[in-house]
């Protein structure tokens, strides 16, 4: 395989969000507008994060997918097969509930233990006193609990950012997608691993002016920055959503495309 230019990723991964930077911004607007709307009636607040979670963010992933291997696109080829955008949201769903499944587990578990030790403590020592103590989630595992959800979190989107591009490449099923994606990681993991560095100082630029405000303690540019790094987030997260798919054809010994 060819070696990979993450610079060179990120040349095309801007003039191809040139061409198509309306369509890639409004679905991403339209995937972040639902956690945004504060209304009473939570139940529409709900089927709104659930359509912007089950629908318009994998037609989203799906768009940058389509830009990265055609270049231009229409906002219906987006949402062109439901089927595809459907197993999209499951393949994101498992990599998300992975960690809260350990957190609810082992935290139940924690949490019974520590019942158990306060029933004996109870029991020996100073009466209901001494159970309150040993009923709670203790300090330190309550801690290395969230340290390990976050860090679990982390290495599966480390090996499992392919999954939706193999999916939507018609490769890998749900499932398999997560094999195939854990693979080509790990056998490309110094190109894998700078890519997702330089998409994370990405995000981490926009906020230097913010925190020089702050370092400063200059009002105008703190309250200045929030809207325009707001901006930035949209630039550089649709930039993402046609790198990543860039570098997975990239690492596949694809071409994918170009702007001309």
């Amino acid at each position: 395989m060819r070696e990979v230019s993450i610079s060179q990723l990120w040349g095309r991964a801007w003039d191809l969000f040139e061409v198509n930077w309306l369509l890639l911004v409004g679905l991403l607007v339209l995937c972040v507008i639902p956690n945004l709307i504060q209304i009473n009636l939570i139940l529409i607040q709900i089927i709104g994060n659930l359509i912007a979670l089950i629908l318009l963010w994998p037609a989203f992933v799906r768009a940058g997918y389509l830009v990265a291997r055609q270049g231009q696109l229409s906002s219906g080829e987006a949402f062109g097969d439901i089927s595809l955008l459907l197993k999209v949201f499951v393949y994101d769903l498992i990599l998300r509930l992975i960690p809260g499944i350990l957190i609810i587990v082992v935290g139940y578990t924690m949490a019974m233990g520590s019942a158990v030790a306060g029933l004996s403590e109870a029991y020996t020592e100073d009466g209901y006193g001494g159970m309150s103590g040993s009923m709670a989630l203790s300090g330190t595992g309550g801690i290395l609990l969230w340290v390990g959800s976050i860090l679990l979190f982390l290495i599966l989107n480390l090996f499992g950012w392919a999954g939706p591009y193999a999916i939507l490449s018609g490769r890998a099923g749900i499932f398999s997608a997560i094999g195939q994606s854990f693979s080509l990681t790990w056998r490309n993991f110094s190109e894998v691993f700078v890519a997702l560095l330089s998409v994370i100082g990405l995000l981490i630029l926009g906020l230097l002016p913010l925190g020089l405000g702050l370092l400063m303690k200059v009002p105008i540019l703190i309250l200045g920055w929030v809207p325009l790094y707001g901006l930035w987030l949209l630039v550089v997260a649709s930039m993402v959503s046609v790198f990543l798919p860039l570098l997975y054809f990239a690492l596949m010994g694809e071409e994918g495309a170009s702007h001309s």
